[in-house]
């Protein structure tokens, strides 16, 4: 069996930091070099009732991959997530509002190992499931 490659660390990225400008801070190189899957948050350019849609299901997710011991931090300052997250029970990440690429990258490998990260069943040769 192959091992469980996963960071069980996930950055909710404003999408600034997406699609960012030249010379701007690039939160997907940035994950990618820490070794982090992104969540993108939606444009502030969306209709307030798109992104609070979108905001909805980041946080459903979010709280999913947080019962399941995901680290989870936030980079940018994008409106409504902290109102989306309350409302699955969850706070705001920690936060990170970043001037370049390398402060995102420092931030991000700067975090502890997550909980989910030392779950014995992901070691390899387990058997893929918990208990076994």
């Amino acid at each position: 069996m192959k091992p469980d490659e996963r960071s069980f660390r996930i950055a909710l990225v404003a999408d600034r930091y997406v699609n960012p400008r030249p010379g701007e801070a690039d939160g997907i190189a940035a994950a990618a070099e820490a070794g982090w899957g992104v969540m993108q948050l939606p444009s502030p350019d969306y209709p307030a009732g798109v992104a609070a849609r979108l905001l909805a299901e980041v946080a459903e997710q979010a709280e999913e991959f947080s019962r399941h011991g995901y680290d989870l931090v936030l980079v940018g300052e994008p409106d409504g997530l902290g109102k989306a997250l309350a409302a699955v029970g969850l706070a705001v990440p920690d936060q990170i509002i970043p001037a370049r690429t390398a402060d995102i990258a420092g931030f991000l490998a700067s975090r502890p190992a997550p909980a989910a990260s030392s779950w014995s069943w992901l070691a390899p040769g387990s058997s893929g499931q918990p208990g076994g």
